[in-house]
């Protein structure tokens, strides 16, 4: 019963992951050394790290254990967090981000995919869907706690709220060593297996025409997602008007929001299913984007919460969904190819999102990828249509007389 601790000790570990208490305050402090189009450069640094990093520590997860991995992922986190705290220029900066960078690919998929192994060895899998949404609710609550927390604490010294949650992170380097490591479908470490691990990734989003269909879907909205909620949500913030604490406030309520819709997933994959949940939540997320340049503080706030919602819905359904199909022994590295392939836009555009932010708003910036998101797809919307039209005509067509 050792692997059921681990879903406890998951919980644990995701409050110490997300103690984010740099949430609310961070476009501040990077604005305290750079620009718009400097934090876009910084973006590049944290977002092609993690993407160039996600297949092979996905694939180092499977192979030499998730306990281990998380415990390094820890160690770096809490390394890049006090450098960030104490970071005197650009460069010193972007080291940090590099740091926390690959500790966050370490992280990614890693803790997933122990909880599934840990419940799939002790006949519970069906109980994936509320751990993961319970994991997901704090990933958002706790840091509507300690974004509140940290907007203080940026008043009292900037580099308080990274400093803070470096000694969090200290915690959960602990907790890992508590760990057990689930015996389900694992390899052996060898040069050949990792090679053959890191393909497995690309295999398992693609062994099947249905996943294919459902993975262009999602990826549709999922990289767009991506390009939001990592940068232009908390710029459209500042141009909304709020101040520090009340971007503190803000995101606390925007995390608390989330945290509790998380909690719907279960409830929505039943009712919905995977395909319309993803078309439904992605013409959401383009709506409030197309707004965006029409609302003003409230409203602007409103859009932001709503947003909220709709990724961590998504978030939980995108796992959920990915979770179903792939093997155990496949598990973090898959998870980790997904999230490098949703990553990669916004490795490549984060310079061009902070350079067009800087020059024409980020409210207008926003404004177009909700457009991208509306367009995508209804397009596929349409090659679906016609494809099941061919399919249907064909099938007429070979009726017997």
């Amino acid at each position: 019963m050792n692997s059921m601790r681990n879903i406890w000790l998951s919980y644990v570990l995701t409050l110490c992951r997300f103690s984010w208490f740099w949430l609310g305050i961070w476009i501040y402090f990077y604005l305290r050394f750079t620009n718009y189009t400097g934090i876009g450069l910084i973006e590049t640094v944290l977002f092609v790290t993690t993407t160039v990093m996600e297949i092979p520590t996905g694939a180092i997860a499977d192979l030499l254990g998730k306990k281990k991995t998380l415990f390094v992922s820890f160690l770096l986190e809490v390394i890049g967090s006090l450098l960030m705290a104490y970071a005197k220029d650009m460069p010193m900066l972007s080291i940090s981000v590099f740091i926390l960078a690959i500790g966050g690919a370490l992280y990614s998929g890693t803790l997933e995919a122990l909880v599934y192994d840990s419940l799939k060895e002790n006949g519970k899998i069906e109980q994936f869907a509320k751990v993961i949404s319970n994991i997901n609710s704090l990933q958002w609550f706790f840091p509507a706690i300690c974004s509140v927390i940290g907007g203080f604490l940026y008043t009292i010294d900037p580099r308080l709220p990274f400093i803070v949650n470096g000694g969090v992170y200290g915690i959960g380097l602990v907790v890992t060593l508590f760990l057990s490591e689930p015996h389900v479908d694992t390899n052996k470490f060898s040069i050949a297996e990792f090679v053959k691990q890191t393909k497995s990734g690309f295999h398992q989003l693609m062994k099947s025409s249905f996943i294919v269909s459902h993975m262009i879907l999602l990826l549709s909205v999922s990289t767009i997602m991506v390009l939001v909620n990592e940068m232009l949500d908390s710029m459209m913030s500042s141009e909304f008007g709020f101040t520090a604490i009340q971007i503190g406030i803000l995101w606390a309520v925007i995390s608390t929001v989330a945290a509790v819709a998380s909690q719907l997933t279960p409830v929505i994959t039943k009712i919905w299913g995977y395909r319309f949940s993803f078309v439904f939540f992605g013409y959401a997320l383009g709506v409030s984007l197309l707004i965006s340049p029409l609302v003003g503080i409230l409203l602007g706030g409103i859009t932001l919460i709503f947003r909220s919602v709709f990724f961590a819905i998504f978030t939980n359904l995108s796992s959920v969904f990915i979770h179903s199909f792939t093997e155990s022994r496949y598990r973090a590295t898959t998870l980790s190819t997904y999230n490098m392939i949703k990553n990669i836009p916004y490795a490549i555009t984060a310079i061009a999102l902070g350079y067009a932010s800087n020059l024409y708003t980020a409210k207008l910036v926003g404004f177009y990828l909700g457009l991208l998101i509306c367009l995508l797809l209804s397009l596929q919307l349409v090659i679906s249509f016609q494809m099941k039209m061919i399919k249907v005509n064909k099938e007429s067509l070979d009726l017997p007389q």
